[in-house]
């Protein structure tokens, strides 16, 4: 009996198990470099955060805000994910803001007095599918400052 499992297929079936997740951040990068224009007038900060998330997940981002900065926070989310929300809390995991309390805000305007940081939690609320998967889809958040 001939062996099926060849060192050249294993390799051939790991690669096609790698491709869905490959185009599906290939997609999320797309998807954001859509979403920076709507920083302005705003200043992009240049880095690129973004995942794909699942229905009912949640995402965590501590970044450094600088003394004398005004900043805009970007939440976008593909619409397959429903109505995503962040929450921004300080270093003593108190809450500074909720999008959820403000129906579809994406962004938060705010200045910080001192620099300090802060925890971006992203909420990907349940979501029923049709189908009975669960729904992915890609979230960015992005950060911009005025001048």
């Amino acid at each position: 009996m001939k062996n099926f499992l060849t060192p050249g297929r294993i390799i051939l079936i790991g690669a096609l198990a790698l491709l869905p997740t490959v185009g599906t951040f290939a997609q999320c990068k797309g998807f954001v470099k859509k979403q920076i224009p709507k920083l302005a007038p705003f200043i992009h900060n240049g880095q690129v955060n973004s995942s794909v998330l699942l229905s009912g997940d949640q995402a965590e981002l501590t970044l450094t805000f600088y003394s004398g900065q005004t900043y805009r926070i970007l939440v976008s989310n593909q619409e397959v994910l429903g109505d995503v929300y962040f929450v921004m809390k300080d270093a003593e995991k108190k809450q500074l803001f909720s999008s959820k309390d403000l129906g579809k805000s994406d962004f938060w305007d705010f200045s910080v007095e001192s620099t300090q940081q802060m925890t971006i939690e992203v909420i990907v609320p349940n979501t029923d599918s049709p189908t009975g998967l669960v729904p992915s889809g890609c979230v960015s958040i992005l950060v911009g400052f005025k001048q």
